[in-house]
């Protein structure tokens, strides 16, 4: 089974926490509020992410990877410009398949 995670856009509306990096690598609990959701898809049996990245993207594809450490397999789908939440999920729609 897989999950699409969109973790694209800027943050705007928390600067200037987001000024140097991704919303989603915020942190929240001492972790990277990503991390929490990728746990969280993990311990639901899902065991393919596909995490659709933008904004300072190399900060969330150096941190997980290639998702090993959450036993995941996770892909990334870019948005070269943020276009809306509509747009995100239809940078995923190569790597999600026919299901």
């Amino acid at each position: 089974m897989k999950a699409v995670v969109l973790a694209a856009g800027e943050g705007s509306r928390l600067q200037p926490l987001t000024n140097r990096r991704p919303k989603p690598m915020l942190p929240v609990g001492n972790k990277p509020l990503l991390e929490s959701v990728i746990e969280s898809i993990a311990a639901a049996g899902v065991d393919e992410i596909v995490l659709v990245v933008g904004y300072h993207r190399e900060r969330i594809q150096t941190y997980f990877g290639d998702g090993r450490r959450w036993n995941v397999d996770i892909t990334y789908a870019v948005q070269e410009k943020q276009l809306g939440t509509g747009h995100a999920l239809l940078q995923a729609e190569p790597y999600i398949g026919s299901d």
